[in-house]
């Protein structure tokens, strides 16, 4: 009875953290898109939860003897140092600012946007995919946590390596499904797909360089008047 409440808290605990690993906006914005491109969807879908299974898996190797509590406390400390200091908000202000200005001078300059490109059905977003995905397992504040602890938690399910890769898998089940169950979903709607897909496209085909203006100036104020708050 013990080792059977044991393994049922383990692999809900696997669970949690692969929903937890797998909630990154670049993520659901790349799916999104995929979505609306409604172009191989399964296909560029399959490679960016194959990227995110990889770079899982490489951190819970790497990870199997070492710490990473100490790295992070300090990586966070430095952030939060960085955002504190006046002369960070004053040069991302003025990065914004001279963003703006630029976008703005292209915009006056050639008025009519050059034609996008579109890439060919076959070869749409393939390795970039796998690459997002890799890169979003491995990169970011929480990811070394949330690996650490998949480690930890499968340790303790059992001594046999066999059904500590067991929970494991649990955990890359948990990290796919939610992108998965969205790229089947669609596949059942074509209709709303198509009509999504002709939504976007012509999103996409609009000029949005007077909206990238309006943004990065709005940025570039906010960060200097943040700057030079006084009493801050």
């Amino acid at each position: 009875m013990d080792d059977l409440g044991r393994w049922a808290a383990a692999l809900t605990t696997m669970v949690g953290l692969g929903l937890t690993l797998g909630l990154n906006p670049a993520l659901y914005g790349a799916t999104a898109d995929a979505l609306a491109q409604n172009t191989r969807v399964a296909w560029r879908i399959g490679w960016m939860v194959g990227g995110l299974a990889t770079g899982a898996t490489i951190l819970y190797l790497f990870l199997q003897g070492f710490d990473p509590t100490e790295f992070v406390t300090a990586a966070e400390r430095r952030a939060g140092e960085a955002v504190l200091d006046r002369r960070v908000d004053l040069a991302a202000g003025a990065l914004f600012l001279v963003g703006a200005v630029a976008m703005l001078a292209w915009k006056l300059h050639r008025r009519v946007r050059p034609a996008r490109v579109r890439p060919s059905a076959p070869h749409v977003h393939a390795w970039s995919s796998y690459v997002l995905g890799l890169g979003c397992s491995i990169v970011g504040f929480t990811t070394l946590p949330i690996m650490y602890l998949t480690g930890r938690v499968a340790d303790g399910v059992s001594d046999q390596p066999v059904l500590r890769w067991l929970a494991y898998a649990v955990f890359l089940v948990a990290l796919a499904a939610p992108f998965v169950v969205l790229a089947t979903a669609w596949t059942h709607f074509p209709r709303t797909a198509a009509h999504v897909n002709a939504v976007y496209t012509r999103v996409i085909d609009m000029d949005h360089r007077g909206v990238y203006v309006v943004v990065l100036a709005v940025a570039g104020l906010a960060c200097i008047a943040l700057g030079l708050w006084p009493g801050r």
